[in-house]
């Protein structure tokens, strides 16, 4: 009797002290990144996550509200790519419970939801990864990455090009059969991926004088608009703000792919006027561009672009002679125009003033409704720092920007989900397989990140031996 007494007494006293090493918590479980209440499309890669907390062990549970997935770890999860992409496949919505074991305390935090959408996104996004500064760049590359399943690949690293600069890869309608990229040094040029060509253009001439930047793609991919700048940069004595780059002239003009001729155009390079930023409708029957006034460019804070448009003729490659003022910007400039494939919205952003908004931080993104002209803030993405490039999905229901919201100096890209009435989803971080190693280690900045349709299928060899040419300047 006393000896059941004694093992009675033991068991309650293990019960109790198991019980005191176990808590609840109604706080939201503190993981990188947060994903509390965003919206993922239904074939988004697992979205791994860390524990910003010392941590001995870390358990999630994962439901779709019919079945689920346990997983753990030492500082965070990794979820296994099958069992993630099956628990989606019937999901509209995700619930997960963490549970952060420390100092031998497990503590298990309120449970969150994630919302998933039917519409499924692109096969990946595009980018250029480059350092944060602006005196000198060393390794930089452009690099695209599988959305489905969390893996970056290599287009081009400048280490291949004898440390050239390579930027403003451009895509016609996300086909990255249809591409191109600027390659910025010593034998350097345009390079034109087309109908299985690859060529290396030289698009400076006598009568435009600089190359050309800032592409759009016309839908049909015959057609690719560019400005042509005159850039320069200041600095502030303001350390938040660091420097500017401006213009000191710019017009735009079109590359026809067909006959190799960049068409100029008077209306679109006026002297009294700034061009840039040139981008297509969806249609391809509307060419936009951001302008400005270029007698106050002496005083860069008084300078303002407005979002114009001008018509265009797929036949003919002409514009129409009359421009229109979409939007003056109401005291502010506007810039990076970028129309929805649905033809329903132009996205820009918005900062107090200049062209180069990644160096502001009130920069935001603003959507117009084509079909009604109602213009407003996106201030379900929009945060306190910058908001800068950003493009659209091939269906018109993601949008994927740029924003330094993480530390103030490293852009990353954020993905958003867009509804049929415009309205915007929390947006979510870039997965990656181990963010929190991947992110605090990683000190280059995500530039220009564009939805692609699939993978890329150009190669280094591609590259090094693409075909010389250079374009016929077409005056109309």
């Amino acid at each position: 009797m006393r000896k059941l007494f004694t093992i009675i007494t033991l068991s309650i006293a293990i019960s109790a002290c198991t019980s005191a090493d176990k808590r609840t918590s109604d706080q939201l479980p503190p993981i990188f990144p947060d994903y509390e209440g965003v919206t993922v499309p239904v074939n988004i890669a697992p979205l791994n996550f860390d524990v910003t907390v010392p941590a001995q062990r870390v358990e999630a549970t994962i439901s779709n509200g019919s079945e689920q997935i346990a997983v753990k770890g030492r500082e965070g999860v990794r979820i296994p790519m099958k069992k993630w992409h099956a628990l989606l496949a019937d999901a509209e919505r995700l619930t997960i419970t963490v549970a952060v074991t420390a100092d031998d305390v497990r503590t298990e935090y309120a449970p969150f939801e994630i919302e998933v959408s039917r519409d499924s996104i692109d096969y990946g996004i595009c980018y250029r990864r480059v350092d944060p500064g602006y005196e000198y760049y060393a390794r930089m590359g452009l690099y695209y990455y599988d959305l489905s399943e969390n893996e970056e690949h290599v287009l081009v690293e400048n280490t291949l090009l004898g440390s050239s600069c390579v930027n403003c890869h451009s895509f016609a309608k996300t086909d990255p059969s249809t591409m191109m990229f600027h390659i910025r040094g010593k034998g350097g040029g345009t390079l034109l991926h087309r109908e299985g060509k690859t060529s290396l253009l030289n698009t400076k001439t006598e009568a435009t004088k600089v190359s050309c930047v800032y592409p759009s793609w016309h839908p049909s991919g015959r057609y690719i608009a560019y400005s042509i700048n005159d850039i320069k940069q200041t600095f502030h004595n303001d350390p938040s703000q660091i420097l500017d780059v401006y213009d000191r002239w710019s017009d735009v003009v079109v590359f026809d792919t067909e006959t190799g001729k960049l068409n100029t155009y008077p209306i679109l390079s006026d002297a009294t006027k700034f061009e840039t930023f040139p981008s297509f409708s969806a249609d391809g029957r509307t060419l936009y561009f951001c302008m400005a006034d270029p007698n106050i460019v002496e005083s860069l804070p008084e300078v303002r672009y407005e979002l114009c448009s001008v018509s265009f003729d797929p036949e003919t490659g002409e514009v129409g002679d009359e421009i229109t003022t979409i939007w003056d910007g109401d005291g502010a400039s506007l810039l990076f125009p970028r129309a929805s494939y649905d033809g329903r919205y132009v996205m820009v952003t918005r900062s107090a003033y200049g062209t180069f908004p990644i160096w502001h931080k009130d920069a935001d993104l603003w959507l117009i409704d084509l079909r009604t002209g109602e213009r407003r803030a996106i201030d379900e993405i929009n945060s306190d720092n910058t908001e800068s490039y950003h493009s659209w999905s091939l269906t018109s229901r993601w949008v994927v920007f740029s924003s330094r919201r993480m530390d103030g100096l490293h852009t990353r890209p954020f993905i958003a989900h867009v509804d049929n009435e415009g309205n915007f989803s929390k947006p979510f971080l870039l997965p990656q397989d181990q963010p929190r190693e991947w992110y605090d280690g990683l000190m280059q900045s995500y530039n220009i990140p564009e939805f692609i349709s699939g993978p890329i299928d150009i190669v280094a060899n591609d590259i090094l031996q693409a075909e010389q040419g250079s374009v016929e300047l077409n005056a109309r």
